[in-house]
């Protein structure tokens, strides 16, 4: 009889696969929840105005809301990720775009940036 067809060899070759497959599951599960933030896409219509959701994962609603020095610098980070200057103007949506989800935030960007 040989050494692999023991039971103990065989119970510790399934778990070796076990582990082998929740390591797997956990890399794909890690990349799916590192890549989900970029899929959710801010919108801008043709004018400089970006529509942020509110629930984007980031976390910077508070800012947005009190208007403080940490809205500004989400303001320009988000326009400038986009392609634009310094944000003009940040605050919650109204209901001037009708497609906004509730909540959302709106940010008018300065000129394009070459």
């Amino acid at each position: 009889m040989s050494v692999t067809n023991t039971p103990a060899a065989k119970r510790a070759a399934s778990g070796y696969d076990r582990r082998k497959l929740f390591r797997l599951v956990l890399f794909v599960l890690g990349g799916i929840s590192a890549a989900a933030p970029l899929a959710i896409p801010s919108r801008a219509d043709g004018s400089r105005t970006l529509i942020i959701p509110a629930n984007d994962g980031y976390g910077f609603e508070d800012c947005f809301k009190t208007g403080s020095e940490c809205g500004l610098i989400v303001a320009d980070a988000w326009c400038k990720a986009h392609g634009f200057g310094a944000s003009m103007s940040f605050g919650p949506e109204t209901a001037g775009a009708a497609d906004a989800p509730p909540g959302s935030f709106r940010v008018i960007c300065g000129d394009s940036v070459n």
